[in-house]
């Protein structure tokens, strides 16, 4: 076995490990999906008496909304103000005025199962690229190189729209020296493949 084969090798086990680890994680991020919606589901359905498990749970130290939940400091989560949340809807107008704490939980539960649909989503695209590269005979060619590239850029678009037009700046510089690489690559791969 050649060199070039040995290298092709390494990376297609590479490939293989990296489809296994983000087919893992967006499994991780289904259950997440799952539990955020029963959280959701469970915490609206409970309604003013959610708000009261929560104002005792407060009374006895268990919770403190002062805008995180739980008391630990490294994982914070800002819910916002109470106070701060107004609708124009009468019902949701209601609802915030009888039980808002139920209204704030469990929207913040429906926000955080939309983020892991995203995340899911994307870890199924990041694997299906490993298994492409997998697949072809080499990491160097149209199909990978556009399946990467397609990949990258709805990575940098996500970036903009969550983190800002500075991470999204950065994703598109990383897209755009990948798919140099990656063209360079191929270029390569024809040369070669036209010498044998």
């Amino acid at each position: 076995m050649n060199e070039e084969n040995v290298k092709i090798a390494r990376i297609k086990k590479s490939c293989h490990v990296g489809k296994i680890v983000s087919n893992i994680f967006c499994i991780i991020a289904i259950v997440g999906i799952v539990m955020s919606i029963f959280s959701a589901v469970t915490i609206f359905s409970m309604g003013r008496k959610f708000d009261d498990f929560i104002a005792k749970a407060e009374e006895e130290g268990y919770v403190d909304n002062s805008n995180q939940i739980g008391s630990v400091s490294s994982f914070v989560i800002s819910l916002g103000a109470v106070d701060n949340f107004d609708s124009d809807i009468p019902a949701v107008k209601a609802a915030l005025e009888d039980h808002p704490y139920c209204v704030v939980y469990g929207t913040f539960c429906v926000i955080s199962g939309v983020c892991c649909v995203i995340l899911a989503v994307m870890l199924k695209l990041i694997s299906s690229v490993f298994a492409l590269i997998e697949k072809e005979a080499t990491p160097f060619n149209d199909k990978v190189k556009k399946r990467v590239t397609g990949v990258l850029i709805v990575t940098s678009v996500l970036l903009f729209l969550t983190e800002g037009a500075g991470f999204a700046l950065f994703g598109a510089l990383v897209t755009w020296a990948v798919n140099s690489i990656l063209d360079y690559g191929k270029t390569l791969q024809v040369q070669a493949d036209e010498t044998l």
